[in-house]
């Protein structure tokens, strides 16, 4: 197994993508362009799309670190706009964060124009009935597809950790998927069942986060010193 690829079969370590990191400002018009035109479903969905292309395909960036602009995103509300300024930012600083939303808004704010006039006119229409129904299953495919990757990521991003903590052993042969799996579905929870805000959500998490890395840190110092 090459030193550039983790344990887990398909999930690449940050370092090797960073040698993929090429993109231009037109690579990133050209991309969110695309995004903008094709993509459906809003919110998730979107951001579904832009993990599929920009980090599995053309691989700009690490799925761990596209999780970590994912969460940013949340805190601001329309994440699929803030996720897109923080793949642009991130390719190409200020310049990439604003072609990359001109670029991602475009095409949507005229296609809106436009099937918001055609919803009005044929809305009442059979066949445009069904073809949106139709659209809802696709759209809770995407979402779970890209909800499964990324949680991958989320579960050897933490596998790493414990490695690190564990001065270098099979992180796997320890406890480290506990506390993430506790998380989400502590976080599933509190969303679908209590319809608890997710800025709320976000908050706490980066709390327990912290709270466990200051622990670990703590750990690592006392080992040390004994």
């Amino acid at each position: 197994m090459s030193a550039d690829r983790p344990s887990v079969a398909g999930v690449e370590t940050a370092e090797a993508f960073a040698s993929h990191r090429r993109a231009t400002l037109a690579d990133l018009a050209s991309v969110f362009l695309y995004i903008g035109v094709a993509g459906f479903g809003g919110g998730m969905a979107i951001v579904a799309m832009i993990e599929d292309i920009c980090v599995r395909r053309r691989r700009w960036m690490s799925p761990e670190e596209f999780a970590h602009g994912v969460a940013f995103g949340q805190f601001l509300g329309a994440f699929a706009v803030n996720t897109t300024t923080f793949v642009g930012y991130r390719m190409a600083g200020i310049a990439g964060a604003v072609t990359a939303v001109t670029a991602f808004l475009t095409p949507g704010v005229a296609l809106v124009i436009l099937l918001t006039a055609l919803y009005a006119r044929y809305s009442s229409v059979p066949a445009m009935q069904t073809a949106l129904h139709g659209i809802g299953p696709v759209v809770v495919a995407v979402l779970v597809s890209a909800a499964y990757r990324m949680g991958r990521s989320s579960l050897e991003s933490a596998r790493r950790s414990s490695e690190a903590a564990q001065g270098g052993t099979d992180g796997f042969a320890g406890t480290y998927w506990i506390l993430p799996a506790i998380v989400g579905v502590a976080a599933f929870a509190l969303l679908f069942f209590w319809h608890v805000p997710v800025i709320v959500i976000l908050t706490g998490v980066a709390v327990v986060g912290t709270i466990r890395h200051l622990a670990e840190k703590r750990r690592r110092v006392g080992a040390m010193d004994s």
